[in-house]
């Protein structure tokens, strides 16, 4: 854990400083569909990766290896239907974002 957040610290300052670097050095043009394309693609990935990792390190570790939760059905049930509707709400504000 300790590694993660370090490797966080040190890689979102040089994300930061790179994407300045090139903004400057290639007149990024927000109209160029080219650079639209670009920011999509990149936008897909860096969401699918805090998707990966909400599930499979998150998520996962709470509802497989809890003994509370394998435990008592009811409760699982409980937390998936909580886990689907907090999704959805999420997807539905996604809608003004």
């Amino acid at each position: 854990m300790v590694y993660m957040c370090f490797m966080f610290s040190v890689t979102t300052p040089m994300g930061i400083i790179l994407g300045m670097a090139i903004f400057s050095l290639t007149g990024y043009d927000d109209s160029n569909p080219n650079a639209l394309i670009i920011e999509g693609l990149l936008g897909s990935i860096s969401s699918g990766v805090l998707i990966y990792m909400a599930l499979v390190d998150l998520i996962a570790v709470d509802f497989f290896h809890n003994k509370l939760m394998n435990s008592n059905p009811k409760l699982k049930k409980t937390s998936f239907l909580a886990l689907t509707l907090g999704s959805a709400a999420m997807s539905i504000l996604a809608l003004w974002a």
